[in-house]
C-alpha cells in the first residue's frame, strides 16, 4: 500500500507543478508600445515529432500579428521585432497547434527548435491493409509506436520498445538465457507474426531470441495490428502482427548514443551511432547504423546461477533509398547483420560442459532485402519486394557436466511478394501472391536429436477497400493458402468495418480468421532441455492446422479542446482457437538421453476481453497515457498436466499509465507505471519435489528517466539522460535455486532495478 501511495504522490507533484509554471506563463502581459522598432529577429527549425523536418507551417506572433513559414527545411526567421514580451503559435497540417511559453526580447535575439505532434487522425499507417492510408480512414484498429515513444522509453531493443503498448505483453521465460516473447491479447507469442518492413520473415527459431536481438538504432516506427492478420501475411498471423519498420532518413545529421547501466550493481554497455545522408535534391537517401550491447551477469538470490544472463552483441545495417521522379518509382535496399553471444547459468569462466548448468547461444543473423514501388499513374500502383535472412546457431543446453548437450542449428527463410493496387472510383482494389520458403536444420546428436525439414507456403490474397462516403468504409479481404504440411487449401477471410460517427468518434468493427500449421522448432526445444536430458517433439501423422476465428469492436475518440489533446478508445475482443496444438510425453519410446514428445490436436481455446486506452495532453507540455487489458482465456478441456482450463502465463488484468513533462528551458520527465496481475504458472520439480501449478502474486513496476537537452549550434545538440528501472525493485520473490531449478518458472518484471544514465550527441 505505502508504495502505491508513493506512486500517487510522485505522478501528483509532476502534474501540478508544470500545471502552475503554465498558468503563471500564460498570464497577460502588458508590453510598451512606445518602443520603436529595432533589428532584432526570431528564428528556428520546425520538426515532428518523428524528427521530420516541416515546411509550409505558419509561425505567428500574435502580439504583433506577424507571421512567417517554415521552408523546404524547416527554417523560418521573423525580423524587425521591437523588445518586449511575446509567445509564439504554429500551425501546420496534420499536426497539433503549437503555442510557447511567454519570452521576453531585450537586446538579443533568440532562437528555437520546435517539435510539432501529428494529430492521430493524420498518421500515415501501412501495415492493416499493405497500403498507405490515413489513419482515420482505416477500417482496422492500428496501434502505433513512433520513434519519439522509442526513445522516451529509452529502448535499448525491440523488447523494450514494444512495451506499455496496450493488450501487449512481453515476459521473460527462462531464468537462464532470459529468451522473451510477446503476448497480444493474452495469446502465446507463437500466435504473433513480427515482420520487418513488412516481411515475414522471423521464422519460429528466430523469434525465440529475435525480440531482444533487434537494436533501438534499426527501428523507425512499429505498428500493431491485433487480430487475425492471415488474410495478408499468412500463418502465424492469429493473434496479431507487429510490423518494425526501419529508417528512412529525412535530413543529413548523425547520432552517438551512450548508455550505461547498473543491474543489481552488475554493468550493462549499449552504446550506438546512426548516420543519415541526403543528396540536394532528396531523391538518393542512405542510413547506416551500429550498435554494441554488453552485459554481465546477475545473480538476484544469491545461490550461485544467473537469473539474468550474460550477453554481448554486435550489430550493424545499412538502408539505401532512390526514387525516380521520371518514372515515379521508387527503390529500397537494406541489409543487417546482427551477431550475439549470450549464456546464462553459472561458472562462467569454464567451458559450458565443465558447469553446472550453461545455457549457452551464439547467434549470427544475416537479413536483405529489396523493395521497388512503382506508381503507374495515380490510379494504378504495384510493389515486389524480396526478403533473405539467415540465422546459424551454435548451442549449448545442459546440465552436470553433460557432453550431449551441444548443438548447432540453421534457419534460412525466403519471402516473395507482388502486390498490385487500382483505385477505381471509391475502391481501392489490391491483389498480390506471396511466397515464403524456410529450411529448419537443427543438430543435436548427443541426444539423439536431427531435425532437417522444409517447409513452403504460397499465398494467393485479394482485397477490396471502399470508401462509401465520408462516414462508412469497408475492407474485405480473403487469402488462399497452401502449406507443405497442409494437404488442403487454407481459406481465410477478413472484414472490417468503419463508422465515421462523427468528427471525433469513430467505430471500427473486424471480423477475422487466421492459421497456424505444424512445425516441429518452436521455443519448447529449449526450456526442458536442461534437465539433463534432450528433448524431441514430433508431430503427430494425424496433425492438423490450428484455426482462429476473432472479433473485435471498439469506439475511438479523439478532440481537441483549445490547444490541448484528448484521445480515448475502448475495444471487446474475442478469439476462437480451433484444435488447440499440445504437447504429450510418449512413455515408451527406445530413443537414450532424450524426452520424446508428440504434438497432437487438443480441445478447443479462447479469448475474450476489453482494452480501454485514455490519454490526455496539456499543450506541449504533459502528455498523459494509460491502457488497461482486463481478459479471460479458457480451455474447452483441462490440459493434461495440471487438469487447468486456463491458459498460463496469461494475467486477467494488467495495464499502464505513463506521464510525460517537457520544457525545453529545464527538463523532460518521463514516468511509467506498469502492472501485471496474477496468473496461473506451471512449476516442475526439481528444486521442488513435485509439479504444482502457482498462481503468481501481482507486480508494479515504476519507470523514469529525466532528460537534459543542450544546444550546441544550428544543428549539434547533446541530450544527458538519467533513469531507473524498476525503482521499487519489484520481482519475483519464488525463484528456484540450484542445479535442479525449473528454468522456466519465471514471470514478472524481466530484471531487477536497474539504474541508467548517458547521452545521446547529434551532428
Amino acid at each position: 500500500m505505502h508504495k502505491t501511495l508513493t506512486v500517487i504522490i510522485i505522478l501528483g507533484m509532476f502534474i501540478f507543478i508544470p500545471c502552475q509554471q503554465i498558468r503563471a506563463d500564460i498570464e497577460p502581459n502588458h508590453r510598451d508600445f512606445s518602443r520603436k522598432v529595432t533589428d532584432l529577429k526570431l528564428s528556428g527549425i520546425i520538426r515532428g515529432y518523428d524528427g521530420a523536418l516541416i515546411r509550409k507551417a505558419t509561425i505567428l506572433i500574435p502580439e504583433l500579428s506577424k507571421t512567417s513559414e517554415s521552408d523546404e527545411k524547416g527554417f523560418f526567421e521573423l525580423l524587425g521585432i521591437p523588445p518586449g514580451k511575446y509567445h509564439l503559435k504554429v500551425f501546420a497540417t496534420g499536426y497539433m497547434d503549437y503555442r510557447s511559453e511567454i519570452f521576453e526580447l531585450k537586446e538579443n535575439s533568440r532562437t528555437f527548435a520546435i517539435t510539432l505532434i501529428k494529430k492521430l487522425s493524420e498518421e500515415i499507417v501501412v501495415t492493416a491493409t499493405r497500403t498507405p492510408k490515413l489513419y482515420m480512414e482505416v477500417p482496422v484498429k492500428t496501434l502505433v509506436i513512433s520513434a519519439r515513444q522509442i526513445d522516451q522509453k529509452q529502448a535499448t531493443q525491440l523488447a523494450e520498445a514494444i512495451a506499455l503498448t496496450t493488450g501487449v505483453r512481453v515476459e521473460n521465460n527462462c531464468q537462464n538465457c532470459n529468451f522473451t516473447q510477446v503476448r497480444i491479447n493474452g495469446m502465446g507469442g507463437k500466435y504473433s507474426q513480427i515482420l520487418i518492413d513488412n516481411s515475414p520473415v522471423f521464422s519460429s527459431m528466430i523469434g525465440v531470441y529475435g525480440l531482444e536481438q533487434i537494436p533501438a538504432e534499426m527501428l523507425n516506427r512499429i505498428e500493431i495490428v491485433k487480430g487475425g492478420g492471415s488474410a495478408l501475411y499468412g500463418g502465424n498471423a492469429v493473434a496479431g502482427v507487429i510490423n518494425v519498420q526501419t529508417k528512412e532518413p529525412m535530413e543529413n545529421g548523425s547520432t552517438l548514443n551512450l548508455h550505461q547501466e547498473a543491474i543489481s550493481g552488475e554493468p550493462f554497455t549499449n552504446a550506438g551511432f546512426r548516420t543519415s545522408l541526403i543528396t540536394n535534391d532528396g531523391n538518393t537517401k542512405g542510413f547506416l547504423f551500429t550498435n554494441y550491447k554488453r552485459r554481465q551477469p546477475v545473480d538476484v538470490d544469491g545461490d550461485g546461477f544467473s537469473e539474468v544472463g550474460k550477453m554481448q552483441s554486435t550489430n550493424f545495417g545499412l538502408n539505401f533509398f532512390n526514387y525516380f521522379p521520371g518514372i515515379d518509382g521508387k527503390l529500397k535496399l537494406s541489409f543487417y547483420r546482427i551477431t550475439e553471444n549470450r549464456r546464462g547459468g553459472n561458472k562462467f569462466d569454464l567451458p559450458p560442459h565443465e558447469t553446472d548448468i550453461t545455457e549457452s547461444i551464439d547467434t549470427d543473423l544475416n537479413g536483405l532485402t529489396g523493395e521497388w514501388n512503382h506508381y503507374l499513374s495515380s490510379h494504378l500502383f504495384y510493389n515486389l519486394g524480396i526478403s533473405f535472412i539467415e540465422a546459424k546457431r551454435e548451442t549449448y543446453y545442459g546440465s552436470e557436466q553433460d557432453l550431449n548437450a551441444y548443438g548447432s542449428s540453421k534457419n534460412p527463410v525466403v519471402f516473395l511478394n507482388g502486390q498490385m493496387n487500382y483505385q477505381a472510383g471509391k475502391h481501392l482494389l489490391s491483389g498480390g501472391i506471396q511466397f515464403k520458403g524456410e529450411k529448419i536444420e537443427d543438430k543435436a546428436l548427443g541426444y539423439g536429436r536431427e531435425i532437417n525439414d522444409i517447409y513452403r507456403e504460397f499465398g494467393l490474397f485479394m482485397q477490396d477497400d471502399v470508401k462509401f462516403n465520408s462516414t462508412v468504409s469497408l475492407l474485405a479481404g480473403l487469402r488462399l493458402s497452401k502449406h507443405s504440411l497442409v494437404s488442403d487449401l487454407i481459406f481465410n477471410p477478413r472484414l472490417s468495418l468503419l463508422l465515421n460517427m462523427a468528427k471525433d468518434l469513430s467505430w471500427r468493427t473486424t471480423l477475422s480468421t487466421g492459421f497456424r500449421a505444424p512445425q516441429v522448432f518452436d521455443e519448447d526445444l529449449h526450456i526442458t532441455q536442461v534437465g539433463g536430458e534432450g528433448m524431441i517433439i514430433e508431430n503427430s501423422p494425424d496433425l492438423i492446422q490450428e484455426f482462429s476465428y476473432g472479433i473485435s469492436s471498439g469506439l475511438d475518440f479523439g478532440r481537441m479542446l483549445g490547444g490541448n489533446n484528448i484521445q480515448m478508445s475502448v475495444e471487446g475482443f474475442y478469439t476462437l482457437l480451433a484444435d488447440t496444438f499440445l504437447l504429450t510425453e510418449k512413455e515408451f519410446d527406445p530413443r537414450e538421453n532424450a524426452l520424446v514428445f508428440e504434438r497432437i490436436n487438443g480441445s478447443n481455446s479462447k479469448v475474450y476481453g476489453v482494452s480501454a486506452e485514455f490519454g490526455y495532453q496539456l499543450a506541449t507540455y504533459i502528455n498523459f497515457m494509460t491502457g488497461w487489458t482486463v481478459q479471460r482465456s479458457h480451455l474447452d478441456e483441462p490440459e493434461p498436466d495440471f487438469g487447468s482450463t486456463d491458459l498460463f502465463r496469461t494475467p486477467n488484468t494488467y495495464g499502464y499509465i505513463t506521464l510525460s513533462y517537457e520544457n525545453q528551458k529545464l527538463l523532460d520527465i518521463d514516468l511509467s507505471l506498469e502492472y501485471t496481475g496474477r496468473m496461473k504458472v506451471p512449476h516442475y520439480a526439481g528444486y521442488i519435489p513435485e509439479d504444482r501449478l502457482e498462481t503468481s502474486d501481482p507486480f508494479w513496476v515504476l519507470n523514469g528517466k529525466m532528460t537534459k537537452s543542450v544546444s550546441l549550434g544550428d544543428k549539434n545538440s547533446i541530450n544527458f539522460f538519467f533513469g531507473a528501472y524498476n525503482l521499487f525493485n519489484s520481482y519475483q520473490k519464488d525463484l528456484d535455486k540450484g542445479i535442479y531449478r525449473d528454468a522456466g518458472y519465471v514471470y514478472g518484471p524481466s530484471k531487477p532495478r536497474a539504474i541508467y544514465a548517458g547521452l545521446e550527441f547529434t551532428f
